[in-house]
């Protein structure tokens, strides 16, 4: 093994003992509040055969929201601080609201918020309303156990002594809470945390333009450290200061422009200063946000109604899916080409193989570069035995994405199918061979090499 091998090995072997703590030691529990059973399985995983933790009473997993507060006054009842794993979004419900309100009633206990959805503004929100990190899915288990220890305790030295600190602040025990930030900014000059504890120290005490030098400090140390804006906001409403209040009220919502409260807040601040016309905009933005984050769950929640009906009926499906576009409005992006794809497949499922190329077509417009797309165009015109112009778009997402054919046997499969019925028998034998060599035995490609070599 090599030297950075065992350097990684000890650091992942710490990051297990903490969390393995939390749970023997601590009286710890994990609960997930999540629809993605794949994931609930892989944290089980992690907890029973990477740190062997197999107690059943260590883990409760909810899918619907609406059950998540019940289970946690009962596990908050035996678990001073539990460790909450939460999706961003459940069935098109956004769950931004419930981080918040939970982190308000229950300041003891953690969250871990679960997205696929890394938008910066997303996670800034998320960050202010309450949450205690991010886990981008799909996870690996190193990484979750990483992110659980780092969410628990702080694994430096500095960060142990931030939390003595806070902790000094906690008890009011001022002096010695100032004491042990000057210890931190000994061990790191600059440190944005540090600042940011002086602060509050300061402003607890009502040292309040020494809280405003030290909350400055803490912002001019991380650009889009949303904690010293956020004091400094409270603060000066707190003192009746409103301009300056304004001022920081505003930095925020240029660093993180989700947040309604705050466009309400600005807008009640704005009309507190005699300013009615900033103080409208303030409110019609608020409302604004307010229609989009409706739109895009709605939007969401059509989208998983048209998944469950798949198969079994596609025109239900393509009802809910047109819904769900419908909801974004001129709002369409990148993010919603798997809507676009999955009415495709409702519209060939009714052998409306052309409006499917209509739908696909307006994709394109979104996304003119995706293979995908022009793939599903080319299958589409297949259905429609007009071969010619399904070649012409499967050359376009090779062109695209050469390896598209070689990631499925079914993919490469119809592309020899298509391009024997185009005429071209030497690029479908290769194709056939590429299936076969992907999935051999493979039945329609045997099928399919036998009639182009006759």
């Amino acid at each position: 093994m090599s030297m950075i091998d065992a350097a990684n090995r000890a650091k992942l072997n710490s990051y297990q003992d903490t969390v393995i703590n939390y749970i023997t030691k601590e009286n710890g529990h994990i609960l997930a509040v999540s629809d993605d059973q794949a994931f609930c399985t892989q944290l089980r995983l992690t907890l029973a055969k990477e740190m062997g933790l197999t107690a059943q009473s260590i883990f409760t997993a909810v899918a619907d929201p609406r059950m998540m507060l019940r289970e946690l006054r009962d596990i908050l009842a035996r678990h001073p601080a539990p460790l909450i794993f939460m999706e961003r979004s459940i069935g098109g419900q956004d769950l931004s609201f419930l981080v918040g309100q939970i982190k308000q009633a229950f300041t003891a206990l953690k969250i871990i918020v679960l997205t696929s959805d890394v938008q910066r503004d997303r996670l800034m929100l998320l960050h202010e309303v309450g949450a205690d990190n991010f886990i981008a899915k799909p996870v690996s288990a190193n990484t979750l156990i990483e992110k659980m220890a780092f969410t628990l305790k702080p694994q430096s030295k500095l960060g142990q002594v931030i939390d003595v600190a806070k902790r000094l602040l906690a008890q009011k025990k001022y002096d010695m809470a100032l004491t042990a930030c000057q210890k931190v900014l000994q061990l790191k000059p600059g440190s944005a945390a540090a600042f940011l504890l002086m602060g509050d120290i300061f402003r607890a005490t009502q040292q309040y333009d020494k809280a405003r030098i030290a909350y400055e400090s803490a912002a001019k140390s991380a650009d889009l450290y949303l904690a010293p804006l956020q004091r400094l906001a409270e603060m000066y409403a707190e003192i009746g200061d409103v301009p300056q209040q304004v001022r920081y009220l505003e930095k925020l919502d240029s660093i993180s422009p989700l947040n309604v409260n705050r466009k309400v807040s600005l807008g009640e601040a704005h009309l507190a200063n005699g300013d009615v016309e900033k103080a409208e905009a303030f409110f019609e933005k608020a409302v604004v946000q307010m229609n989009r984050e409706a739109a895009d769950g709605l939007s969401a929640l059509s989208s998983r109604i048209a998944g469950i009906y798949g198969e079994r009926d596609p025109e239900k499906a393509e009802k809910f899916l047109r819904n769900s576009l419908e909801a974004k409005g001129k709002r369409l992006g990148r993010e919603d080409l798997a809507l676009f794809n999955q009415l495709g497949i409702s519209l060939r499922r009714q052998g409306r193989w052309q409006d499917a190329i209509t739908e696909y077509k307006r994709a394109i417009k979104i996304a003119p570069d995706d293979p995908t797309l022009y793939y599903n165009v080319g299958m589409a015109f297949a259905e429609g035995a007009d071969f010619i112009q399904a070649k012409a778009n499967l050359v376009k997402a090779l062109d695209l994405e050469p390896e598209m054919v070689k990631s499925s046997a079914s993919i490469a499969c119809n592309f020899g199918a298509v391009f024997l019925q185009s005429g071209d028998r030497d690029r479908s034998v290769q194709f056939f061979q590429l299936a076969l060599a992907l999935k051999p035995g493979m039945k329609l490609a045997l099928q399919g090499l036998e009639r182009a070599k006759k």
